[in-house]
């Protein structure tokens, strides 16, 4: 069995210093005072596209969607349990299910959001928008894994959080770019998830701590 490393106190830093923008988003968010720059992105985007574009950053959307996600998150569910790491495979199960039933069954319909303007990139999206489920779900999970991997391989750490955060960023600008998903969706989606993910290594540790 792997030994996890403590989760540094500069991470609980971190949140407590994102908390208050995020809960003033939230706040304007609720009562539909958005952002002005939301739209200004989009004016910008505008003018950007091309074909080359479009294509890379709907596939980025596409491929790192609900269904593909989920078949990632299957495979590492049955890596683990033939590992015999039940306690990670509990944790695991706990962040990306509590990830999407917070976002999507609770947040969104709570914040009642819609998605940007038409026409978008990409079709048959739910109606709400606020916070991003695919940037805080791909969060969660990419990152809770990394930090298992890191567990075994610590000398890979750079290289690992190098992808993991260079694939989220991807994931991020994608949703933006094919109008899916405002910016401050985006952010508020990065923000909770981030938050969940250290509850979800907090259980971790844990579970861990008891014997097997």
């Amino acid at each position: 069995m792997p030994k996890y490393c403590q989760i540094n106190h500069k991470n609980f830093y971190l949140v407590l210093l994102l908390f208050i923008p995020f809960i003033q988003l939230c706040y304007q968010t609720i009562n539909k005072n958005y952002y002005q720059f939301d739209i200004q992105i989009y004016q910008f985007l505008d003018t950007q596209r091309n074909f080359f574009l479009d294509f890379v950053f709907i596939n980025i959307y596409r491929i790192t969607g609900t269904y593909f996600t989920g078949l990632v998150v299957l495979i590492a569910l049955v890596t683990l349990i033939r590992q015999r790491y039940w306690q990670e495979v509990k944790a695991l199960v706990f962040a990306t299910l509590g990830i999407l039933l917070l976002v999507d069954e609770v947040l969104k319909p709570m914040f009642d959001r819609p998605r940007p303007f038409k026409p978008r990139l990409v079709n048959n999206l739910s109606p709400d928008s606020f916070p991003s489920g695919h940037a805080a779900g791909n969060l969660v999970f990419y990152f809770y894994m990394s930090f298992i991997i890191l567990a075994r391989y610590p000398h890979l750490a750079k290289c690992i959080y190098g992808l993991s955060s260079t694939l989220l960023l991807l994931i991020g600008f994608s949703s933006v770019y094919i109008k899916a998903h405002w910016a401050t969706d985006i952010l508020a989606g990065y923000v909770f998830g981030y938050f969940w993910l250290l509850i979800s290594l907090m259980l971790l540790k844990f579970l861990t701590r008891k014997p097997r």
